[in-house]
């Protein structure tokens, strides 16, 4: 997994040393992911993190420098925990290869504890501050770079233009997805994951044993 540069004014103060330090640390993710659950980003700052953690603020400011970088420790750390699941999960870009939905790489990253703060929460971050999506550009290159490789191991013969430019629409249209079925039933997701499923098998056949379309070659 390609390592991130985090801006200067985000960055950690300190990286932790010790077990007991990256615990403390992880604490501190784990008590803002819960507040924003339970009261909205708006409502978060540093002092109230400290006390929902049971922490004195000199402990938090020894690795963070304010909210905003918690705030972006936070997303990184989930972009690594979806990168991680797609690497585990190594689905192949092969034509027919339909999966149930509790089998995908969708309900898994479905059930990591950050997912619906990212994906609602985060979204005018991730749309408007420019830290966090140079965060995420990073995070969709190396999930286009994922699956361009897939399809190329499957025998796709489509230029690196026409991949990429497809393998960005399946991410944009998976994120999408995924946002957009938030608070469904466990059978409102299946059936709305066997369509995801139609869709995306009639684009692994195109790019797999179809040619580019005409729009790429202009």
């Amino acid at each position: 997994m390609e390592n991130y540069v985090v801006p200067e004014h985000l960055a950690m103060r300190k990286q932790p040393s010790q077990e007991r330090t990256r615990r403390l640390v992880e604490h501190i993710l784990d008590s803002t992911l819960s507040l924003i659950k339970e009261q909205g980003m708006a409502s978060v700052n540093t002092n109230l993190i400290a006390q929902y953690a049971e922490i004195d603020i000199a402990s938090l400011y020894r690795f963070f420098k304010n909210k905003d970088a918690i705030f972006f420790a936070l997303a990184k750390r989930w972009f690594e925990k979806v990168q991680e699941v797609v690497e585990q999960h190594n689905f192949q870009q092969a034509v027919g290869n339909i999966v149930e939905y509790k089998d995908s790489t969708q309900f898994r990253v479905n059930q990591l504890p950050e997912t619906e703060v990212m994906l609602v929460s985060f979204h005018e971050l991730f749309t408007h501050d420019q830290d966090f999506k140079a965060l995420e550009s990073w995070h969709r290159e190396i999930l286009i770079l994922h699956s361009k490789r897939s399809f190329i191991e499957n025998g796709s013969k489509w230029d690196d233009e026409a991949l990429t430019s497809v393998c960005l629409y399946l991410y944009g249209f998976t994120r999408n997805f995924m946002a957009g079925t938030i608070g469904f039933s466990a059978e409102e997701h299946q059936h709305q994951f066997t369509w995801l499923q139609v869709m995306l098998n009639e684009v692994r056949e195109m790019v797999l044993l179809g040619e580019v379309p005409e729009q790429f070659s202009r």
